[in-house]
């Protein structure tokens, strides 16, 4: 319908959806992937497209439905409840708190909801999209789809996310993130911790959070992005279960791989977090990373940002608490580590880390380790020698495959051999996973209950509640 279309350049699809509406349009297209050697906008006015067509990459927006579908759900929102609480204040919040600037932006940049269905999307790679995104480091393709670094989202990741915080006070970048499967029982699990997460520490400091994943239904994308206010970013981890030809093609060494009582997923994430997550491209921008497990949470509100803290002391790593391991699942983790000490002349009691883990009279390892469900760690440290190259010794050798080590063991030994006493802290916060709970020194008053005990959800997890007092 050419009479009714008028075409112009803009430099992004909110700029064309404007341009549109600025002329009181019915209908708009956006070429991202400048097809026709820039990228054109269309509206069409007056009227509405005579026929439409597919073209990968392109965008499109119809205002008419946009308009009644914006009426419908303002009218039952205005209705219905609130899906999830809205986010409360510790009881005692720490100073300063950053203020909030969400609504000074809200009127120049594109509704939450307009990023959270960025966040969601799966974009298709198309010709050309990939040298854009990966020169601009914004983002990267892979497996046939493109996906956004944080803060950027978009077709071709040119807008820009703002945090709902002035961060202009930091001289430091930070990333939260988590490692989930597509199964029921890990989406249960972080449809529970972000909203935790948002309610007692990140809506304070709106820390970008990322999702590492090896695939997830669009359903589960929905769930995960909906669950919170968090800002959330998926990254695909290629080679996350990528056994090496030396197991998967011997069938001696196969029969190995098979007897072992872990899953090869749970094997996959115990290689991926012991070091190859340090360079996975979506981390490259940031200083810091904090750690969380699916079903790790916060049962009371963080007085005081722990990567704030970490910055400002230069600390390498930052701990939470210390638990043993099983020795049947860390089999010859000890005696591979051992040989790689001989190999670089380093004594297995020569640093004061090393002596708090190995036994002085037999110089064996105590099993002893810094619970990684929770950690921060400072990148550069991480994704370089000499750390890279003790975790290539040790996948070298296959034992996280055949044995499961841990990466927890990993990241005790490899601290212990090279970080002095003075670049490691313990953090004291409220911390819950599994059968271990804190709510810390912020909250003397406290102590740790099952939500179960007081109808709270999921029973099992922890909530920090006012100590019971006996009576006299």
């Amino acid at each position: 319908n050419e009479q009714a279309v008028s075409a112009t350049v803009q430099p992004t699809v909110k700029a064309c959806e404007d341009y549109c509406l600025s002329l009181n349009c019915t209908y708009w297209t956006y070429d991202p992937t400048e097809l026709y050697g820039q990228p054109l906008c269309w509206a069409w006015t007056g009227g509405r497209p005579a026929e439409l067509k597919e073209e990968k990459g392109w965008i499109s927006g119809d205002v008419d439905c946009r308009t009644s579908m914006r009426s419908m759900l303002d009218s039952a929102a205005a209705d219905a409840a609130p899906a999830r609480p809205v986010p409360q204040a510790p009881e005692a919040p720490p100073e300063p708190r950053p203020e909030r600037v969400q609504e000074q932006v809200a009127a120049t940049l594109p509704v939450s909801e307009d990023y959270r269905a960025w966040a969601i999307a799966k974009m298709e790679e198309v010709p050309g999209v990939r040298y854009f995104l990966e020169s601009s480091k914004r983002g990267r393709c892979s497996e046939g789809f493109c996906e956004c670094f944080p803060p950027w989202r978009g077709p071709l990741c040119q807008l820009v996310e703002p945090s709902t915080v002035d961060a202009s006070h930091r001289n430091y970048s930070a990333v939260l993130h988590y490692l989930t499967s597509d199964g029921k029982i890990d989406i249960d699990d972080i449809e529970q911790s972000l909203p935790r997460l948002w309610k007692m520490y990140n809506q304070y400091v709106d820390y970008p959070v990322v999702i590492f994943h090896d695939g997830l239904s669009m359903a589960n994308r929905h769930r995960i992005v909906h669950a919170s206010e968090n800002r959330i970013w998926f990254a695909y981890v290629d080679d996350y279960l990528q056994v090496p030809e030396m197991f998967s093609k011997d069938p001696d060494r196969k029969a190995r791989l098979d007897e072992v009582k872990w899953s090869l997923g749970y094997r996959g994430m115990c290689r991926f977090r012991s070091g190859t997550i340090f360079l996975q491209p979506v981390l490259q921008g940031f200083d810091y990373a904090m750690t969380l497990d699916t079903d790790g949470y916060f049962p009371a509100p963080i007085l005081s940002d722990p990567i704030a803290e970490m910055h400002a002391g230069d600390y390498v790593y930052t701990w939470s608490h210390l638990l043993p391991d099983l020795p049947g699942a860390v089999m010859h983790f000890w005696e591979y580590s051992l040989m790689y000490m001989r190999m670089k002349n380093i004594h297995p009691l020569g640093t004061p880390i090393l002596r708090q883990f190995v036994n002085e009279d037999d110089i064996r390892w105590n099993y002893q380790l810094y619970m990684n469900d929770i950690e921060i760690v400072k990148l550069d440290w991480f994704r370089s020698d000499p750390y890279q190259d003790y975790f290539r010794y040790l996948d070298s050798v296959g034992g996280f495959w055949l044995h499961r080590w841990g990466d927890h063991a990993v990241r005790t030994i490899a601290v212990g051999m090279w970080l002095p006493e003075d670049k490691v802290y313990e953090m004291d916060i409220p911390y819950g996973h599994q059968n271990y709970c804190k709510c810390s020194d912020a909250h003397p008053d406290k102590e740790c209950i099952r939500e179960g005990t007081i109808g709270g959800s999921p029973e099992k997890w922890f909530t920090c509640a006012p100590i019971a007092v006996a009576p006299e």
